[in-house]
């Protein structure tokens, strides 16, 4: 399901999304929404990690959280 938010942003973040959009070609609400998407996800993983061990886990679901893991680190460090 879709909903709508309307924000009220200072110009200069507001240019900045322009500026972008003309480099590659995306509106301006298709950059915000990539942004907000991958800064919602941000951290969910990772904040799991305390209880990492909490529970009987099989090899193959520990290495498939440890991939999850890394991808979210990826995403990350490629976003700076």
């Amino acid at each position: 399901m879709k909903q709508t938010l309307t924000l009220e942003i200072p110009e200069d973040i507001y240019q900045a999304l322009q500026e972008e959009a003309a480099k590659t070609g995306k509106s301006v609400e298709q950059l915000a929404l990539d942004w907000l998407s991958q800064h919602a996800r941000r951290g969910r993983l990772e904040a799991l990690m305390p209880f990492f061990g909490a529970w009987h886990m099989s090899p193959e679901e520990r290495a498939r959280i440890e991939q999850m893991l890394d991808q979210e680190r990826h995403m990350e460090e490629n976003e700076v």
